[in-house]
């Protein structure tokens, strides 16, 4: 059968993102793996696991970098959508992560000596809660279902 769409008008577009990180895990650099999963209307429409680019010193800082990382793609989809369903409605965007640590980064415009090492190139995710394009919404780690991006299977 394959997939399917309905006709019909689409009023906006619901999108859920879930990010994970995976500290230090590859042994040869201590680089940190991001994944990350992107769903539209209840469909994965893009996914990743991948070896950061950037060395982190913390679990936090790792996360924040996922954060980072998978919000490229967020803001490549989004655009997408917007051509091609210019009078549809883009709702805030959910961001689901387990680490409390990178979405209290995320929300706290006040940098201390533990944030302050986390790149310039990051600071993407504050804008885009301060304008209220996206959320950040804590996962408890034992409710996680992302670690699949992350880590290996046993």
């Amino acid at each position: 059968m394959g997939i399917t769409f309905e006709r019909g008008v689409v009023t906006g577009m619901s999108m859920q993102v879930f990010v994970d990180a995976d500290y230090a895990s590859k042994a040869a650099d201590r680089r940190s793996v991001s994944g990350g999963l992107v769903m539209c209307e209840g469909v994965c429409v893009t996914w990743f696991s991948r070896t950061q680019k950037c060395v982190t010193l913390s679990t936090t800082e790792a996360e924040y970098v996922a954060i980072a990382d998978v919000l490229k793609e967020v803001l490549f989809l989004r655009q997408v959508w917007r051509f091609m369903l210019p009078d549809a409605g883009m709702p805030c965007i959910p961001v689901f992560e387990d680490n409390q640590g990178a979405i209290q980064i995320a929300h706290n415009p006040i940098t201390n000596s533990n944030s302050k090492r986390i790149d310039v190139r990051h600071r993407l995710i504050r804008e885009l809660v301060e304008r209220k394009e996206i959320s950040m919404t804590h996962v408890p780690t034992q409710f996680w279902h992302a670690d699949f991006l992350t880590k290996a299977i046993n």
